[in-house]
Protein backbone atom coordinates (compact mmCIF):
# COMPACT_ATOMS: atom_id res chain seq x y z
CA UNK A 1 0.00 0.00 0.00
CA UNK A 2 0.95 3.66 -0.44
CA UNK A 3 1.92 5.80 2.34
CA UNK A 4 1.45 9.29 1.67
CA UNK A 5 2.10 11.94 4.40
CA UNK A 6 0.19 15.29 3.60
CA UNK A 7 0.92 19.22 3.68
CA UNK A 8 -1.91 22.32 4.08
CA UNK A 9 -1.94 25.94 3.91
CA UNK A 10 -5.20 27.91 3.20
CA UNK A 11 -4.20 27.99 -0.61
CA UNK A 12 -2.17 24.90 -1.12
CA UNK A 13 -2.42 21.04 -0.28
CA UNK A 14 0.72 19.11 -0.87
CA UNK A 15 1.43 15.08 -0.73
CA UNK A 16 4.58 13.65 -0.06
CA UNK A 17 5.81 9.97 -0.36
CA UNK A 18 8.55 8.76 2.41
CA UNK A 19 8.27 5.49 0.96
CA UNK A 20 9.19 6.45 -2.52
CA UNK A 21 12.01 9.08 -2.77
CA UNK A 22 10.15 11.58 -1.02
CA UNK A 23 8.65 12.12 -3.91
CA UNK A 24 5.89 15.28 -4.46
CA UNK A 25 2.90 13.34 -6.47
CA UNK A 26 0.68 16.24 -5.60
CA UNK A 27 0.58 19.97 -5.51
CA UNK A 28 -3.12 21.13 -5.48
CA UNK A 29 -4.33 24.91 -5.47
CA UNK A 30 -7.42 24.36 -3.13
CA UNK A 31 -9.52 27.37 -4.55
CA UNK A 32 -9.97 25.53 -7.88
CA UNK A 33 -8.84 21.72 -6.73
CA UNK A 34 -6.45 21.99 -9.65
CA UNK A 35 -3.51 19.78 -8.90
CA UNK A 36 -0.45 20.72 -10.92
CA UNK A 37 1.50 17.97 -11.21
CA UNK A 38 1.54 15.62 -13.81
CA UNK A 39 0.37 11.91 -13.14
CA UNK A 40 1.40 8.96 -15.09
CA UNK A 41 -1.17 6.83 -16.94
CA UNK A 42 -1.03 4.20 -14.63
CA UNK A 43 -1.09 6.07 -11.68
CA UNK A 44 1.26 5.45 -8.70
CA UNK A 45 2.94 2.62 -7.94
CA UNK A 46 4.00 0.82 -4.86
CA UNK A 47 7.29 -0.10 -4.57
CA UNK A 48 6.26 -3.49 -3.67
CA UNK A 49 4.08 -4.59 -6.70
CA UNK A 50 6.08 -2.87 -9.63
CA UNK A 51 8.25 -5.28 -11.86
CA UNK A 52 11.83 -5.97 -11.61
CA UNK A 53 13.28 -6.44 -14.75
CA UNK A 54 16.88 -6.00 -14.48
CA UNK A 55 16.73 -2.71 -17.03
CA UNK A 56 17.08 0.09 -14.73
CA UNK A 57 15.43 2.26 -16.86
CA UNK A 58 12.51 -0.08 -17.68
CA UNK A 59 12.58 -0.57 -13.61
CA UNK A 60 12.75 3.26 -12.77
CA UNK A 61 9.83 4.52 -15.20
CA UNK A 62 7.53 1.14 -13.48
CA UNK A 63 7.92 3.10 -9.78
CA UNK A 64 7.41 6.70 -11.76
CA UNK A 65 3.95 7.81 -10.93
CA UNK A 66 4.54 11.28 -11.71
CA UNK A 67 4.77 14.73 -9.42
CA UNK A 68 8.25 16.13 -8.90
CA UNK A 69 11.37 13.67 -8.19
CA UNK A 70 14.92 14.14 -7.16
CA UNK A 71 17.90 12.79 -9.35
CA UNK A 72 20.69 11.96 -7.61
CA UNK A 73 23.55 10.64 -7.63
CA UNK A 74 22.28 9.55 -11.24
CA UNK A 75 20.06 11.53 -14.31
CA UNK A 76 19.72 10.07 -17.44
CA UNK A 77 20.85 7.19 -18.87
CA UNK A 78 22.62 4.09 -17.02
CA UNK A 79 26.44 4.61 -15.96
CA UNK A 80 29.06 2.64 -14.11
CA UNK A 81 31.47 4.83 -12.06
CA UNK A 82 34.27 3.89 -10.05
CA UNK A 83 33.19 0.26 -11.00
CA UNK A 84 29.46 0.53 -9.65
CA UNK A 85 26.61 0.70 -11.57
CA UNK A 86 24.22 3.97 -11.07
CA UNK A 87 21.25 2.89 -12.54
CA UNK A 88 19.28 5.33 -14.78
CA UNK A 89 17.50 8.65 -12.94
CA UNK A 90 19.74 7.47 -9.60
CA UNK A 91 18.83 6.04 -6.49
CA UNK A 92 17.16 8.64 -4.42
CA UNK A 93 14.03 8.81 -6.05
CA UNK A 94 13.51 4.84 -5.58
CA UNK A 95 14.39 4.15 -2.26
CA UNK A 96 12.49 4.81 0.97
CA UNK A 97 13.18 7.59 2.93
CA UNK A 98 12.34 8.13 6.87
CA UNK A 99 10.63 11.01 8.20
CA UNK A 100 12.40 12.70 10.81
CA UNK A 101 9.47 15.59 11.99
CA UNK A 102 6.24 17.11 10.53
CA UNK A 103 3.13 18.91 11.19
CA UNK A 104 0.61 20.16 9.14
CA UNK A 105 2.38 22.66 6.82
CA UNK A 106 6.29 21.17 7.35
CA UNK A 107 8.52 17.98 7.05
CA UNK A 108 12.06 17.23 7.65
CA UNK A 109 12.94 13.41 5.57
CA UNK A 110 16.30 11.83 5.30
CA UNK A 111 17.84 8.56 3.45
CA UNK A 112 21.26 7.48 2.69
CA UNK A 113 22.23 6.30 -0.71
CA UNK A 114 23.96 2.91 -1.09
CA UNK A 115 25.25 3.43 -4.45
CA UNK A 116 27.10 6.35 -3.30
CA UNK A 117 28.15 7.66 -0.04
CA UNK A 118 25.05 10.02 0.68
CA UNK A 119 23.00 11.60 2.99
CA UNK A 120 19.86 13.23 1.70
CA UNK A 121 17.53 15.33 3.73
CA UNK A 122 14.49 16.95 2.29
CA UNK A 123 12.94 19.72 4.12
CA UNK A 124 9.37 20.55 2.87
CA UNK A 125 7.78 23.71 4.11
CA UNK A 126 4.23 25.67 3.20
CA UNK A 127 3.95 29.29 3.37
CA UNK A 128 0.64 30.77 1.83
CA UNK A 129 0.71 30.22 -2.09
CA UNK A 130 4.39 29.13 -1.53
CA UNK A 131 6.11 25.37 -1.16
CA UNK A 132 10.06 26.01 -0.01
CA UNK A 133 11.65 22.76 -0.53
CA UNK A 134 15.16 22.64 0.80
CA UNK A 135 17.42 19.34 -0.24
CA UNK A 136 20.89 18.49 1.34
CA UNK A 137 23.04 16.30 -0.48
CA UNK A 138 25.98 15.00 1.90
CA UNK A 139 29.22 13.37 1.39
CA UNK A 140 29.65 10.75 3.99
CA UNK A 141 33.44 9.68 2.72
CA UNK A 142 36.89 10.63 3.35
CA UNK A 143 37.38 10.95 -0.53
CA UNK A 144 35.31 12.96 -2.73
CA UNK A 145 32.73 11.31 -5.24
CA UNK A 146 31.10 12.95 -8.74
CA UNK A 147 26.99 13.65 -8.19
CA UNK A 148 25.09 14.20 -10.77
CA UNK A 149 21.81 16.38 -9.04
CA UNK A 150 18.31 17.01 -11.10
CA UNK A 151 15.16 18.09 -9.57
CA UNK A 152 11.90 16.33 -11.26
CA UNK A 153 9.11 18.69 -11.76
CA UNK A 154 6.80 17.51 -14.28
CA UNK A 155 3.18 19.23 -14.80
CA UNK A 156 0.06 18.23 -16.51
CA UNK A 157 -3.55 18.50 -17.29
CA UNK A 158 -5.95 19.79 -16.03
CA UNK A 159 -3.22 22.59 -15.45
CA UNK A 160 -1.33 22.04 -18.45
CA UNK A 161 -2.74 22.97 -21.92
CA UNK A 162 -2.04 24.71 -25.26
CA UNK A 163 -2.99 28.09 -23.53
CA UNK A 164 -0.14 28.10 -21.11
CA UNK A 165 2.80 30.30 -21.41
CA UNK A 166 6.70 29.48 -20.63
CA UNK A 167 8.38 32.30 -18.67
CA UNK A 168 12.38 32.39 -18.06
CA UNK A 169 15.32 34.24 -17.80
CA UNK A 170 17.80 31.37 -20.00
CA UNK A 171 19.53 32.68 -23.13
CA UNK A 172 20.40 29.70 -24.50
CA UNK A 173 18.70 25.99 -25.59
CA UNK A 174 20.72 23.13 -26.06
CA UNK A 175 18.76 20.18 -28.00
CA UNK A 176 19.75 16.98 -26.58
CA UNK A 177 22.56 15.22 -29.18
CA UNK A 178 20.78 11.93 -29.08
CA UNK A 179 17.24 11.75 -28.76
CA UNK A 180 15.97 15.46 -28.70
CA UNK A 181 12.49 14.48 -29.62
CA UNK A 182 10.64 14.77 -33.16
CA UNK A 183 10.61 18.48 -33.31
CA UNK A 184 14.47 19.59 -33.30
CA UNK A 185 17.37 18.53 -34.69
CA UNK A 186 20.15 17.05 -32.51
CA UNK A 187 23.27 18.49 -31.20
CA UNK A 188 21.82 22.29 -31.37
CA UNK A 189 22.42 26.03 -29.69
CA UNK A 190 19.98 27.87 -29.75
CA UNK A 191 18.76 31.50 -28.36
CA UNK A 192 15.79 31.05 -26.36
CA UNK A 193 13.30 31.15 -27.27
CA UNK A 194 13.30 30.16 -31.11
CA UNK A 195 15.02 26.70 -31.76
CA UNK A 196 15.04 26.02 -35.02
CA UNK A 197 13.12 22.32 -36.54
CA UNK A 198 14.86 19.73 -38.68
CA UNK A 199 12.12 20.66 -41.74
CA UNK A 200 13.69 24.33 -41.19
CA UNK A 201 10.99 26.00 -39.13
CA UNK A 202 11.03 27.08 -35.52
CA UNK A 203 9.06 26.54 -32.56
CA UNK A 204 8.74 29.06 -30.16
CA UNK A 205 9.37 27.09 -26.47
CA UNK A 206 7.24 29.84 -24.82
CA UNK A 207 4.66 28.51 -25.69
CA UNK A 208 3.52 25.02 -24.50
CA UNK A 209 2.09 22.55 -26.81
CA UNK A 210 -0.90 21.29 -26.98
CA UNK A 211 -2.49 17.38 -26.38
CA UNK A 212 -2.85 16.58 -30.17
CA UNK A 213 0.05 18.29 -31.32
CA UNK A 214 2.03 14.94 -30.34
CA UNK A 215 5.32 16.53 -30.03
CA UNK A 216 8.18 15.07 -27.97
CA UNK A 217 10.63 17.91 -26.84
CA UNK A 218 14.19 16.98 -24.60
CA UNK A 219 16.57 20.28 -24.62
CA UNK A 220 18.41 21.99 -21.96
CA UNK A 221 18.38 25.58 -20.89
CA UNK A 222 21.05 27.58 -19.75
CA UNK A 223 22.95 30.14 -19.38
CA UNK A 224 20.24 32.10 -16.87
CA UNK A 225 20.48 35.65 -15.68
CA UNK A 226 18.55 34.17 -13.12
CA UNK A 227 17.34 30.61 -11.61
CA UNK A 228 13.35 30.40 -12.31
CA UNK A 229 10.84 30.06 -14.83
CA UNK A 230 7.16 30.50 -14.90
CA UNK A 231 3.86 28.59 -16.47
CA UNK A 232 1.01 30.86 -16.57
CA UNK A 233 -2.36 28.65 -17.38
CA UNK A 234 -5.48 31.45 -18.09
CA UNK A 235 -7.30 27.73 -18.38
CA UNK A 236 -6.99 26.85 -14.51
CA UNK A 237 -6.69 30.93 -13.69
CA UNK A 238 -3.68 31.13 -12.07
CA UNK A 239 -0.09 30.82 -12.61
CA UNK A 240 3.20 28.42 -10.90
CA UNK A 241 6.61 30.35 -10.51
CA UNK A 242 9.54 28.10 -9.41
CA UNK A 243 13.10 30.14 -8.45
CA UNK A 244 15.98 28.07 -7.93
CA UNK A 245 20.35 29.52 -7.24
CA UNK A 246 22.13 29.00 -9.83
CA UNK A 247 25.19 28.55 -8.28
CA UNK A 248 23.78 25.31 -7.48
CA UNK A 249 21.65 24.13 -10.73
CA UNK A 250 23.34 26.92 -13.68
CA UNK A 251 21.07 24.78 -15.79
CA UNK A 252 17.61 23.28 -16.47
CA UNK A 253 16.54 20.55 -18.67
CA UNK A 254 13.55 20.86 -20.66
CA UNK A 255 10.87 17.80 -21.24
CA UNK A 256 7.65 17.59 -22.98
CA UNK A 257 5.72 14.68 -24.28
CA UNK A 258 2.43 15.51 -25.25
CA UNK A 259 0.94 12.11 -26.91
CA UNK A 260 4.02 12.18 -29.34
CA UNK A 261 5.81 8.51 -28.12
CA UNK A 262 4.91 5.36 -29.37
CA UNK A 263 6.32 2.05 -27.39
CA UNK A 264 6.91 1.37 -23.43
CA UNK A 265 6.09 2.90 -20.94
CA UNK A 266 3.96 6.11 -22.60
CA UNK A 267 2.09 4.73 -25.38
CA UNK A 268 1.44 7.85 -26.61
CA UNK A 269 -1.51 8.90 -23.37
CA UNK A 270 1.43 11.16 -21.21
CA UNK A 271 0.81 14.94 -21.60
CA UNK A 272 3.76 16.31 -19.35
CA UNK A 273 6.00 19.50 -19.30
CA UNK A 274 8.60 19.77 -17.14
CA UNK A 275 11.65 22.11 -16.66
CA UNK A 276 14.43 20.51 -14.43
CA UNK A 277 17.06 22.26 -12.53
CA UNK A 278 20.04 20.20 -12.79
CA UNK A 279 24.02 21.20 -11.91
CA UNK A 280 24.79 18.89 -15.08
CA UNK A 281 23.60 19.05 -18.84
CA UNK A 282 22.12 16.14 -19.84
CA UNK A 283 23.86 13.03 -21.96
CA UNK A 284 27.35 12.81 -22.71
CA UNK A 285 30.46 14.91 -24.27
CA UNK A 286 28.78 15.87 -27.95
CA UNK A 287 30.22 17.55 -30.79
CA UNK A 288 28.42 20.86 -30.10
CA UNK A 289 29.32 20.61 -26.36
CA UNK A 290 31.96 18.57 -24.46
CA UNK A 291 30.77 19.02 -21.39
CA UNK A 292 27.65 17.46 -21.55
CA UNK A 293 27.08 14.91 -18.40
CA UNK A 294 30.53 15.96 -16.22
CA UNK A 295 29.41 15.59 -12.78
CA UNK A 296 30.81 18.03 -10.46
CA UNK A 297 32.80 16.64 -7.50
CA UNK A 298 31.04 16.99 -3.98
CA UNK A 299 33.86 17.42 -1.81
CA UNK A 300 34.99 14.70 1.03
CA UNK A 301 32.49 15.34 4.10
CA UNK A 302 31.06 18.35 1.88
CA UNK A 303 27.53 18.72 1.48
CA UNK A 304 25.40 21.05 -1.18
CA UNK A 305 22.38 22.55 -0.48
CA UNK A 306 19.18 23.67 -2.73
CA UNK A 307 16.48 26.14 -1.73
CA UNK A 308 13.68 26.07 -4.26
CA UNK A 309 10.46 28.25 -3.68
CA UNK A 310 7.33 27.27 -5.90
CA UNK A 311 4.82 29.70 -5.61
CA UNK A 312 0.93 29.97 -6.86
CA UNK A 313 0.71 33.59 -8.74
CA UNK A 314 -2.22 34.96 -9.85
CA UNK A 315 -2.92 36.00 -13.63
CA UNK A 316 -3.55 39.89 -14.37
Amino acid sequence: MTSSLWLHTDRLSVEVRPDKGADITSITERATGIDILFRAPWGRRDLAGAPVTGDSRADWLARYGGGWQQLVPNAGHERTIDGVRHGYHGEAATVSWSVVDADDSRARLVTELITAPLRLTRTLHLDGPALRVRDTVHNTAEEPVPVMWVQHPGFGAPFIDELCTIGTPARTVLTDAEQPGNAMPPDRRAVFPLVPTADGGTIDLRQVPGPGSRRSVFACLTDFDAGWFSIDSPTAGFGIRLAWDTTVFPHAWLWQECHASSGFPWYRRAYVVAIEPANVLPGDPSPACPHRGRAPLLPAGGSWTSDITLTITDLP
